[in-house]
């Protein structure tokens, strides 16, 4: 189960208790926008889509089997309304706002390093956004929510052995961007 989630407050939820899925809701909210806002790249619709994902988990609560964890039932539902915004707009979106939950990196005390510092984390953000939503997600799961890769084929429905592929090609998608970005910004 996810951490501080049991299956006493998994069953609570399912039996309709409004303070339990409360507490659900503030344990899984932050993981929930975090997923959605990395795919769609847009705090607004990262919003929406966390509202509706929890309006179905609600909904759906009394289906929900155990067999999985919590988390990955709830990031699948969030996977799932994410490519159905992205089919309904017909697009895959490049994000006009910065990311917000990358961390700071470490500073020093001169400016102009601060500057670069700034500058790096900022050109990571961007090459991250260019990434298909595809690779953006696994990414996601992976590195930045540091799922292990059953929970990651459990969610995208495919087998581990896929999902360390998809992992592995994101990393070289990523890694190509990022080289030719920066190297472009460089000269």
């Amino acid at each position: 189960m996810a951490r501080g989630i049991n299956r006493s407050l998994v069953e609570q939820c399912r039996n309709g208790d409004i303070s339990s899925f409360e507490k659900l809701f503030y344990l899984l909210k932050d993981d929930v926008y975090n997923v959605a806002f990395r795919v769609l790249s847009n705090h607004q619709d990262a919003e929406d889509i966390t509202q509706e994902v929890f309006v179905k988990i609600w909904i759906n609560l009394k289906n929900f089997k155990m067999e999985s964890s919590i988390r990955t039932w709830v990031y699948k539902i969030t996977v799932n309304l994410c490519y159905d915004f992205l089919k309904r707009r017909g697009r895959i979106p490049l994000a006009e706002e910065p990311v917000e939950n990358f961390k700071e990196l470490p500073s020093d005390e001169n400016p102009l390093l601060l500057l670069t510092e700034k500058e790096l984390r900022e050109k990571i953000e961007r090459a991250f956004k260019m990434l298909s939503s595809d690779n953006r997600l696994i990414l996601t799961l992976r590195e930045i929510e540091g799922l292990p890769y059953k929970e990651i084929a459990e969610i995208l429905d495919c087998s581990v052995d896929a999902a360390k592929m998809k992992a592995h090609r994101a990393r070289v998608e990523f890694k190509k961007i990022i080289s030719k970005y920066l190297e472009s910004t460089v000269n």
